[in-house]
């Protein structure tokens, strides 16, 4: 079932579990501010429902609390950063604040981070540059999920791509995975016994899974020697598109891993703590190309062009950014869902962590 739940109490409840942990003050801070906000915007997958992985990952060593990011190769516009393992949503938040400085600097800044940890929702450090009136892009690899076209094995990431702009009423926020569904979702439908639509999943290159009773196929999902994985954005075949996702996923390596010199997704294990995933971060000013307001502008004008076409009935145009926002201001007056699963899992960390949690949770 699931359950709607004030934001803010759940928020220190995190900001607790982290302080729990050893993270300081602030980091426990910036953590539960980026998991709430993904629940405030309506991304549950990526949200409070990760908690139990990063609470496994911490706990088994696989991200260290104590270590920070390190700027290992510098220049005006780019940056190197070892994350030395610590919590992907701190190194992501570190890396996307530097390509902010180097931006507002010098135009551009493109920041490439290896050795880091799953960081969340690519969005969130999109996002942090357009709060900066900039254009901000980010993308991050993992291990193996998506079948590379007419491939019977997994081989490239789910690989999220996110761009924000400004734009008024409200920012430009498109964020997805090459991947037709980032794995997260596949947990959330699981845990809430629903079936997935078809070409979310497939094995032996071709056949789709679909039913959340398909148990021994989708625990396959973690098993990087097995003939299942996630289709990519266009399905299963290369008639439909399958070829155009799989292209995006090797680009996102590119940017992430390859420059970065880290860890490619085929590389990355749950297991294998010397190995981690890799981001990217581009923060771009806008007033390199022009006048920065009017630019701001023209787009804003694009996008309600965009809104104002005909739709079909109960079913108007909106962009990449509406959802969020209406989800936002829903969300932050009613109160975040989280489904009982998820919050027996959250609860069940403050517990081991000798946090009083009821108070947060009634």
């Amino acid at each position: 079932m699931v359950k709607r739940y004030n934001s803010k109490k759940i928020e220190q409840l995190i900001y607790n579990i982290y302080k729990g942990y050893g993270f300081t003050e602030e980091e426990s801070q910036e953590v539960a501010h980026m998991l709430i906000y993904t629940d405030l915007i309506g991304i549950e997958s990526h949200g409070v429902q990760r908690m139990i992985m990063y609470d496994d990952f911490i706990r088994n060593g696989k991200i260290r609390v104590h270590n920070r990011p390190e700027v290992v190769k510098e220049t005006d516009v780019s940056a190197v950063v070892d994350a030395h393992f610590g919590l992907g949503q701190l190194n992501g938040i570190y890396s996307m604040r530097l390509a902010i400085e180097k931006a507002k600097q010098h135009g551009i800044g493109i920041v490439t981070t290896r050795n880091s940890g799953h960081y969340g929702i690519a969005g969130y450090y999109a996002n942090m540059a357009a709060e900066e009136g900039l254009i901000g892009l980010s993308s991050c690899n993992s291990r193996s999920a998506m079948l590379p076209t007419h491939a019977t094995k997994a081989l490239v990431g789910t690989n999220p791509i996110a761009f924000a702009m400004p734009a008024n009423p409200n920012t430009f926020i498109f964020d997805a995975a090459t991947t037709t569904v980032p794995q997260g979702k596949i947990e959330v439908y699981r845990k809430l016994g629903k079936d997935m639509p078809a070409l979310w999943v497939a094995k032996d290159g071709e056949t789709p899974v679909n039913s959340h009773n398909d148990t021994k196929d989708l625990d396959a999902l973690r098993d990087l020697d097995s003939n299942v994985g996630l289709a990519p954005l266009g399905g299963i075949t290369e008639d439909t598109g399958s070829h155009k996702g799989f292209g995006l996923g090797v680009i996102v390596e590119v940017f992430t891993a390859i420059l970065s010199m880290g860890n490619t997704s085929n590389e990355i294990t749950p297991d294998d703590l010397s190995v981690g995933p890799c981001q990217s971060f581009v923060a771009i000013d806008p007033s390199i190309f022009g006048d920065k307001d009017a630019i701001i502008a023209k787009f804003s004008a694009y996008l309600q062009v965009i809104r104002d076409l005909p739709s079909v009935p109960g079913k108007p145009v909106i962009v990449a950014g509406d959802k969020e926002a209406a989800a936002y201001q829903d969300r932050s007056a009613n109160g975040i869902e989280i489904d009982d699963k998820t919050l027996a899992e959250v609860t069940g960390i403050a517990k081991r962590l000798g946090i009083d949690y009821a108070q947060y949770v009634d």
